[in-house]
């Protein structure tokens, strides 16, 4: 198994586990808990900052080459034949994802909780498009 796959493993069980927090998060928001809302949806604000960080050094820094995977490693294998392909389709998902999820932060803790919920609704779709295409791409 190469790094680069083991790297996204790491990151496909991260994304996993923190996928129900998340929910939970935004229930306890709805349930007007605002306080056990912004603790846990920032603690995964701060994991995502850090995998974002991560995946720049271990390419930039490490010279981890995420084009060479081969469809071959993936865990279940489902999706385009091309690597490539797999790869902008998922990386549309996490790039807007991580803006979204910024965008979200920021207008939350500025109280702006109109273009808070609206863009919660936007990451959170983000959110499960880029867990879908890396559980079913990597």
């Amino acid at each position: 198994m190469s790094k680069e796959i083991m790297y996204l493993r790491f990151l496909q069980i991260a994304v996993s586990l923190m996928t129900p927090l998340l929910l939970f998060g935004i229930v306890q928001a709805a349930k007007g808990n605002i306080k056990l809302h912004k603790r846990i949806n920032g603690g995964i604000v701060l994991v995502v900052l850090i995998a974002v960080i991560g995946l720049v050094l271990s390419s930039q820094v490490f010279g981890f080459d995420y084009n060479s995977i081969s469809t071959d490693e993936a865990m279940i294998n489902l999706g385009p034949a091309e690597m490539k392909t797999r790869l902008i389709i998922h990386r549309t998902f996490s790039n807007l994802l991580f803006i979204t999820l910024l965008v979200t932060t920021f207008s939350g803790a500025v109280k702006k909780y109109k273009l808070h919920k609206t863009m919660g609704k936007l990451s959170l779709f983000f959110w499960f498009g880029t867990l879908i295409s890396a559980l079913l791409f990597f």
